[in-house]
């Protein structure tokens, strides 16, 4: 349970971090994913306003994360950022990214896996063992996965310091999880959606809007995919950081976060049915601002009483939405632990890259 049960989806980022500013004052964050006009916007924004000791923006677009970059030194021009290029499509970037971070700090309290792409085309991709992925999948899913590996050490540096003795992994996932499973036996949606597994199919019942094809790509569904392995990541890293039991890994907590439906530039150009069945996924019909849509994000990143949550891939998942632990409202398809695990050693092999948890 979450230390404020009358947080809902009207809290605001701005609110929660001023609430909990003492797990924000003196500590070193890294949050991915920042533009303008965004939810990462949103949060590095609420974070600056807590006096951190060093703020760390990790984006793709060098304007766009200057662009925020200079909004934060206007506002609040004591906080010590840290701007670092990366594209988690690039595991060359991702690991230059982290290299670059490990010269600049020498423990992180708290991880924001931010970033991430939705896009109705194909974006064709292998691996670094060769497998042809869907780019959703690469971006989302194995290069967050790579990402959060690189910095562990920082983090158990945070975990096992005297000053902090915890750290705290986020990863921003979706409910639109619910449109697909991991798709083991085609990651790159070569086949029909339905050409697969049984229990790699989507759901018989999803919306007619959820399955059309661009070029016989359903990006809907690589979506789904990616935000799905953005759970199961979470959830299997939180066990084995527990059943570690060394390095101060049983100190890292780690959480998935579902932000809510949000105004943003993706949903404003989506025709009048996807407007309509994407409103449909919100409680109520009602879309979140950009404040709302980030406050779940900073719950799960600096509520101290998260930490008695047993998230481990098991009883608990450790899914937030609307400010609050909510496992109910996450698919069997991202639930079980053998799953998480199989995805865990698979994205290692795609990877040829072992965690060593």
């Amino acid at each position: 349970m979450a230390t404020h049960a009358d947080y809902n989806a009207q809290t605001t980022a701005t609110e929660v971090a001023a609430a909990f500013a003492d797990s924000v004052k003196g500590k070193n964050i890294v949050v991915t994913g920042i533009s303008p006009a965004s939810i990462g916007y949103t949060t590095v924004m609420a974070l600056a306003a807590q006096a951190p000791a060093n703020l760390v923006l990790a984006s793709r677009t060098k304007s766009k994360l200057d662009a925020v970059a200079d909004d934060v030194r206007k506002a609040h021009p004591d906080v010590q950022l840290h701007l670092v290029p990366l594209d988690l499509a690039d595991m060359a970037s991702v690991r230059a990214a982290a290299a670059s971070i490990t010269g600049k700090l020498d423990h992180i309290d708290v991880l924001i896996n931010n970033a991430g792409i939705s896009t109705p085309e194909r974006l064709a991709a292998k691996t670094p063992n060769g497998t042809e992925v869907d780019g959703q999948f690469l971006t989302n899913h194995v290069g967050v996965f790579l990402w959060t590996a690189l910095l562990l050490p920082l983090l158990r540096a945070a975990a096992t310091s005297s000053a902090s003795g915890t750290a705290r992994i986020v990863n921003l996932t979706s409910q639109g999880h619910h449109l697909s499973p991991v798709r083991f036996s085609d990651y790159s949606f070569r086949r029909d959606p339905y050409d697969v597994p049984e229990d790699e199919k989507p759901r018989q019942e999803i919306p007619a809007f959820f399955l059309r094809l661009n070029d016989g790509y359903p990006g809907f569904l690589g979506y789904g995919q990616s935000k799905t392995a953005n759970i199961l990541h979470a959830t299997e890293l939180a066990r084995r950081l527990k059943s570690n039991q060394k390095d101060g890994d049983t100190r890292i907590s780690v959480f998935s976060v579902h932000p809510g439906t949000i105004e943003t530039e993706l949903s404003r150009s989506l025709d009048q049915e996807g407007q309509e069945t994407i409103a449909k996924t919100a409680p109520a019909g009602l879309w979140k601002t950009q404040d709302q849509g980030a406050a779940t994000t900073l719950v799960a990143a600096l509520d101290p009483k998260l930490n008695e949550a047993d998230v481990a891939g098991g009883a608990t998942i450790g899914y937030l939405s609307d400010c609050q632990l909510r496992d109910d409202m996450v698919a069997a398809h991202a639930k079980g632990e053998d799953t998480a695990k199989r995805l865990w050693t698979e994205t290692e092999k795609l990877l040829e890259f072992t965690v060593g948890l």
